[in-house]
């Protein structure tokens, strides 16, 4: 199960360029998987390059890639198309579907033209970056968060503490890089295309070099565009083997445009471990199954945001926690109500801002009323508690 912030898995309908001439053949064998390709900086593709790209890219498609793509997200517990109805009655409730960090995102693709949202559409539609890291072990080396490495020591720590604070198993989790610098990288584009696919190696090879070309431009920051990483989530598939892969721990990813979009909007003080608490949250949600329900999708996505918000709260203003002071709870729950939204009847609703700051301010609010003072509740007393207060935090007035 997978729980997004912002930016989808795949793009749900691909639009591709039709009727120009596919490119000559490139590099029929692959580097070494795990291998970094060398990068220089070209410049922007020409508008005929870039559609004769998207032509060879269209012509690779098989006739089912839609349903190979669903199949992969299907496996992975990722494919919840089949879920939907709207419950949540969009009247009931004052929201504004915009906030400054999602304002800056759009900012970094303000010089972007159609076609640039084209291509960028068609990257996506693969999601290569995102289930390369959900699949497979990151390339070696010590683990980086950030675009320059800046949010490492703050992750990595906020992790260990929240592994020693909950009583849930969780030596089984791996904190993970989510980065769109493995679009540029042709042996990790091949490794995925072969293996999660199943595409043979000449098939392969086509897709990476294809997908590499079209990232690997100026408008893209060469795959480190933010845009392609503005996410984070929890993920388990409880040890289920993936075909040629084998089996996929758990993990959480922390992508690098949403730390970049928190820093733009002056919360990196304390985003980062505001969001590895929530994704942790997940985790608890996961090990002690409190994901069954049966509510329908978008009420039953929010109750799961929310108490993950919540467990969050709770854990950060906790004496045993972070035990962060008033002026750092506040910049915390303004960073998750900055990504609350109104999409009511998005099966991934995550609930408006105003019941996402209810949601957290109520988590900090129950560490405070800790007795005897340090005392920390188990996961499964504290969960039932926000169940009880769930109405509260959901109802009209608090939308």
């Amino acid at each position: 199960m997978k729980k997004l912030l912002a930016w989808p898995v795949a793009v749900a309908t691909l639009g591709l360029a039709a009727g120009l001439a596919a490119l000559p053949s490139q590099a029929a064998v692959p580097a070494a998987a795990g291998t970094a390709v060398q990068t220089t900086a070209p410049g922007r593709l020409s508008a005929e390059e870039n559609d004769a790209l998207l032509a060879q890219l269209k012509a690779l498609l098989p006739a089912d890639m839609d349903a190979r793509v669903h199949a992969v997200l299907e496996r992975l517990g990722l494919d919840e198309d089949a879920l939907g109805g709207e419950a949540i009655n969009p009247a009931d409730y004052e929201c504004s579907p915009t906030s400054p960090v999602r304002d800056w995102l759009e900012s970094t693709k303000s010089s972007w033209t159609a076609a640039d949202h084209g291509t960028a559409a068609a990257i996506a539609f693969f999601s290569p970056h995102v289930l390369d890291a959900v699949l497979f072990p990151q390339p070696a080396g010590p683990l980086v968060f950030g675009a320059n490495g800046e949010y490492t020591t703050a992750i990595t720590r906020s992790f260990g503490d929240l592994q020693r604070f909950w009583d849930i198993r969780s030596d089984d989790i791996q904190l993970t890089p989510l980065r769109g610098s493995m679009l540029v990288d042709q042996a990790r584009l091949f490794r995925f295309f072969h293996q999660v696919f199943g595409f043979d190696a000449a098939t392969a090879t086509s897709f990476s070099v294809v997908i590499r070309q079209l990232a690997n431009q100026p408008q893209f920051d060469y795959g480190n565009h933010p845009a392609f990483s503005f996410n984070a989530f929890a993920y388990t598939n409880r040890g289920v083997p993936f075909p040629g892969v084998g089996p996929v721990p758990d993990k959480i990813l922390m992508g690098d445009g949403v730390l970049a979009g928190y820093r733009a909007v002056g919360l990196d003080d304390v985003a980062p471990e505001a969001i590895v608490a929530h994704e942790f949250g997940h985790h608890i949600q996961y090990e002690l199954d409190l994901t069954a329900t049966t509510l329908p999708a978008p009420e039953a996505a929010r109750r799961l945001e929310l108490m993950a918000d919540a467990f969050a709260g709770y854990y950060l203003h906790h004496a045993r926690g972070s035990a962060l002071q008033t002026k750092r709870i506040n910049q915390f729950v303004e960073s998750f109500a900055q990504l609350g939204d109104c999409k009511f009847d998005d099966i991934a609703h995550h609930g408006t801002r105003n019941q996402r700051l209810a949601s957290s301010l109520w988590g900090t609010q129950i560490a405070d009323a800790a007795r005897p003072q340090g005392t920390i509740l188990t996961s499964l007393t504290f969960s039932r508690l926000f169940e009880q207060k769930l109405p509260e935090l959901i109802a009209p007035d608090a939308g």
